[in-house]
């Protein structure tokens, strides 16, 4: 398996494994946030007069906003709005589509090792310089130099030839199909200015810098960084692109999903972008003033199965007890209408016209009948059930999964862990739990390549119990260095047959925001499951 497109390392991952896992201690949230304004009779707040838009954190964004360090949940909207990258993937709409952003086009030679780009004019760093192609060169470069966790997608960049101020020509050492998945990911090479970087070097590459500050061209600067308290966007006067009627976004921190709602509901925070539970669906789904958005991501509920227990040694074994899990019941009871049953065995949009169908499907009688052939002692094995601490949705698809196994007579329970433990398992298996199931997972970005090798082989970060097929591996290096779906499609065909991953469901970025931000779509994209605040627009009575 080659090495050179290494997705994810395990230790950047768990930020998509717990959906809530706060640790900092908070005080004085009040006065976090000068955009306050006084609740309705109806919960909701007018709308602001100040230009200030609160979006609501739940929890820390737990690393420094640093494009090249940064590699974790919320502080996504820090990097989508101060920082912009060559290209995105496109806004309100379900499909992978690589859209312009700093590059209006680009041409790709037919070995894919060769992209060239033509930059957008008239850009301005933060600090007032120009952006000009020599900064996409001196991007790629700072972030092999930090040794970020996303530091993979640079990695097999060969070079950077700059003919003239408006053309990057990037050479890549191999032939590589998902680069611009990479590029376009939120976790993807950033562009910062050159001369910042160096002005502002120090003895780290800028990271003292960049914890506080940024270099970006996004729409808005960063302007407060308080860890652990809130985080403070203005916008750009100078930003090339679009502007929102927000002048400031705050972004304070809450450390639980009950002070979060509190909050919203008094009208001190204005939105909320996949954040809250499922179980508060219903709280808000009729609630006056509030309007609630379910918009695309690559991210799903997952399911893992350890073969290196006894009782799931097999292929056979695995498929059944796969087959005995009732997806639409998981999805209607746990995840509501955030969420539908998955039927592929990529994320949803991924493999056009849906050809990589999950093989695996529904069947109450499939794993009663493999457990009625077993001997006692087997039928007697305990059988652990894990999910993620802090995962509450997780956690409820666990024990209902629990109770099935045991109408079967089957002695099973369920376990959570936390995230560490869950990525120490690689390293021994047999620690580990008979299964594990995610509630939220997904891939950096929407090449099929990003979501095979992550999930599928051993050495993509997250394959908890190392369950892989040298052949499906085979199949994914060889994909990505060509695009072609049918290698992807028989990976996928091959790794269901394992019966160590099932694609449970595809889930949607819940928003609740009043109901006087508008243009709340047309701000997502797939990949970012965060707002550009840029798109946002003001409703006003």
């Amino acid at each position: 398996m080659s090495h050179t497109h290494h997705p994810t390392r395990a230790g950047a991952v768990a930020r998509r494994l717990v959906a809530v896992g706060v640790t900092v201690a908070l005080t004085g949230l009040a006065a976090c946030s000068s955009g306050t304004r006084t609740a309705s009779s109806g919960g909701d707040a007018s709308a602001p007069t100040d230009g200030v838009l609160t979006v609501g954190l739940l929890g820390d964004i737990g690393q420094p906003p640093d494009p090249d360090i940064y590699y974790a949940n919320n502080g996504t909207a820090i990097m989508i709005n101060a920082y912009e990258g060559l290209v995105q993937y496109a806004n309100d709409t379900d499909q992978v589509k690589i859209a312009p952003r700093l590059a209006t086009s680009w041409e790709v030679n037919p070995a894919k090792t060769v992209y060239t780009f033509h930059l957008r004019q008239g850009v301005k760093f933060h600090d007032g310089t120009d952006f000009t192609s020599a900064a996409v060169e001196v991007a790629f470069k700072r972030r092999i130099a930090v040794k970020g966790g996303a530091a993979y997608m640079v990695e097999g960049v060969k070079s950077v030839a700059t003919p003239d101020a408006q053309t990057a020509v990037i050479t890549l050492k191999q032939p590589n199909s998902a680069f611009l998945s990479y590029l376009a990911s939120p976790f993807g090479p950033k562009m910062e200015s050159p001369t910042g970087l160096e002005k502002n070097a120090g003895s780290d590459d800028a990271q003292t810098y960049l914890a506080t500050h940024d270099l970006g061209t996004g729409p808005y600067q960063l302007t407060a960084a308080v860890t652990g308290q809130k985080y403070e966007l203005t916008q750009f006067p100078g930003y090339w692109g679009p502007k929102s009627p927000f002048t400031k976004i705050e972004l304070p921190v809450y450390t639980d999903e009950s002070a979060l709602e509190l909050a919203f509901d008094k009208g001190n925070v204005d939105t909320i972008v996949a954040a809250l539970p499922s179980s508060s669906l219903d709280k808000y789904a009729d609630a006056a003033g509030v309007k609630n958005y379910f918009l695309p991501t690559l991210q799903g509920a997952l399911v893992t199965v350890n073969p290196s227990h006894a009782f799931f040694s097999t292929a056979a074994a695995r498929v059944a007890f796969l087959s005995s899990l009732d997806q639409q019941k998981l999805v209607d009871q746990v995840l509501g209408k955030r969420s539908e049953v998955a039927t592929t065995m990529y994320a949803k949009g991924m493999i056009p016209d849906g050809q990589d169908k999950q093989q695996i499907s529904y069947d109450p009688k499939a794993l009663s009948s493999y457990v009625d052939g077993l001997s006692a002692s087997a039928k007697a094995a305990k059988l652990t059930i894990g999910y993620a601490n802090g995962n509450a949705n997780a956690q409820q698809m666990a024990n209902l999964v629990v109770a099935n196994l045991q109408t079967l007579k089957l002695n099973a329970s369920a376990q959570g862990y936390d995230t560490s433990t869950v990525f120490g398992w690689i390293n021994d298996p047999s620690k580990g739990p008979d299964a594990f199931i995610d509630g939220n997972n997904g891939p950096d970005g929407g090449d099929p390549y990003m979501w095979g090798h992550v999930f599928w082989d051993a050495s993509g970060g997250i394959n908890y119990f190392g369950c892989q097929s040298k052949e499906v591996n085979s199949l994914l290096d060889q994909s990505v260095r060509t695009g072609d779906t049918a290698g992807y499609v028989r990976a996928g065909e091959l790794y269901g047959k394992t019966g160590c991953f099932l694609n449970l469901s595809y889930n949607k970025d819940w928003v609740v925001a009043k109901s006087w931000l508008t243009n709340v779509p047309q701000a997502q994209n797939l990949g970012a499951n965060e707002l550009n605040f840029s798109l946002l627009g003001l409703a006003r009575s």
